[in-house]
């Protein structure tokens, strides 16, 4: 047998954030047999390539990611390992056809990691993708920086957006037990930032307890004296409960910070999506959480350019935009993917036009982010130190209504920082995105 604790390994994590908790826990199951990790592609004799398969695009970097790499073969690469969502929706396809790949696993068939390794070394291709149960597992080994990571609390979705190959791939929605996550939460030490994801965490536990639970799985991770804020993303409008709405108020570890994905403003294209909720319930909604919680940041995205959509439904989208306020929104160009429902709707509209919706929607949502920005300049804020930026020369950070990646950042000078420490920063300057100051004790040279 092929003695693999002696091989060095190396994970490639493409996609979503829920995606990089699955691969962390495939580098904890790594660790555990005491191998060796590596960032260094060079070194690496076993190559993992978690991949994402939501959209089209996703596929295409997926596979020009798995090839690209094929390329170390030449060099220390034994062998190359596809794990994710891609083999999972499309193994029928990119098993026989991607032979640059030695072993193919699915969402939750990190357990049979070794089993299917070992079977590649014997020279066979192993395709164990359905064949294993990894779901339980709580050890990870962390890929973000040590004062946040992820916690993923469902894997899933009953939603069935009209758009959304999520069902298809990652199946029914199923949450993971309190006691495991609890667990799971536990084992990642003291954490400044612990951000909850799933493709819905407002139905957290409808399955397991026949009732929505995100509440109670708050409050136990809050009472963990390791976790110092919790962050919620991914909240369906239709699903946010006054109980939820409550705990985010009066709970001072939940950051007043929600993602509210709502995909479009307009009734008609929310009912072709099919999107629970209209205009006037979002609105009401978005209304509603700024009464309950003052100064709470609502994040969303949208889709632009659905089929059918019209360029007047476009101009209501980007008046909803000016009405509504929100923090901070990402757009995207709605993807026509096989195997959803739109994938067969009449009136597909041309790349071009989408491109050019989506870019007109960021700019009006720009002038929208640069006013809400624009309020803080000569205030003092509390900023989360994330490190050193060293081509700016300064400290970067969060402040609360930011979340890791997908919103802006605060860029300030300091005598001395530390990574997983908040700051008070005095703010200086913004643009559409970012802010920028110092703290009060900073003079310059």
């Amino acid at each position: 047998m092929t003695d693999l604790h002696s091989k060095i390994y190396g994970v490639i994590s493409l996609g979503c954030d829920k995606n990089r908790v699955d691969s962390e826990k495939l580098l904890a199951i790594i660790r555990a047999n005491g191998c060796t990790v590596s960032n260094e592609l060079e070194d690496v004799q076993v190559l993992v390539v978690n991949t994402c398969a939501f959209l089209n695009s996703a596929r295409r970097e997926a596979i020009e990611t798995v090839l690209d790499c094929a390329a170390y073969k030449n060099g220390r690469l034994e062998k190359l390992v596809i794990t994710g969502c891609l083999p999972q929706k499309y193994v029928q396809e990119t098993f026989p056809e991607l032979t640059e790949a030695d072993v193919f696993l699915g969402i939750n068939d990190y357990d049979r990691f070794f089993e299917a390794l070992q079977l590649s070394y014997e020279g066979q291709r192993v395709n164990f993708v359905g064949k294993g149960d990894n779901s339980k597992a709580t050890d990870r080994v962390l890929t973000t920086p040590c004062h946040y990571a992820y916690l993923k609390i469902a894997d899933g979705c009953n939603n069935y957006c009209t758009y959304c190959l999520i069902p298809k791939i990652r199946g029914r929605y199923v949450s993971y037990l309190m006691e495991q996550l609890v667990e799971e939460a536990t084992a990642l030490g003291d954490i400044s930032e612990l951000i909850l994801v799933a493709q819905d965490v407002t139905r957290y536990g409808e399955d397991l307890y026949g009732k929505k639970s995100i509440v109670e799985l708050i409050k136990m991770l809050t009472a963990l004296e390791n976790i110092g804020s919790v962050r919620l993303l991914y909240c369906y409008p239709d699903a946010i409960t006054d109980e939820l709405i409550a705990e985010m108020r009066d709970n001072p570890k939940v950051i007043k910070y929600i993602d509210i994905p709502l995909q479009h403003s307009e009734d008609r294209i929310l009912k072709l999506m099919n999107r629970k909720g209209s205009r006037a319930e979002y609105l009401s909604l978005i209304a509603r959480l700024r009464s309950e919680i003052p100064g709470i940041a609502i994040r969303s995205t949208f889709i632009c350019g659905f089929p059918t959509e019209t360029e007047e439904e476009a101009e209501a989208l980007g008046a909803f935009l000016k009405e509504a306020k929100l923090t901070n929104c990402g757009f995207f160009a709605y993807s026509r993917e096989p195997d959803t429902a739109a994938y067969k709707l009449k009136g597909q509209i041309a790349q071009s036009v989408k491109n050019r919706r989506v870019k007109k929607l960021y700019a009006i949502q720009g002038e929208v982010s640069q006013r809400y920005l624009s309020e803080f300049i000569g205030k003092r804020i509390t900023v989360l130190c994330d490190g050193i930026d060293y081509e700016r020369g300064c400290f970067v950070g969060r402040a609360y209504f930011q979340a890791p990646e997908i919103d802006g950042k605060i860029y300030f000078n300091c005598p001395e920082a530390v990574q997983g420490e908040y700051y008070d920063v005095i703010i200086d300057n913004c643009n559409q995105y970012d802010l920028f100051g110092h703290t009060p004790d900073y003079t310059e040279e």
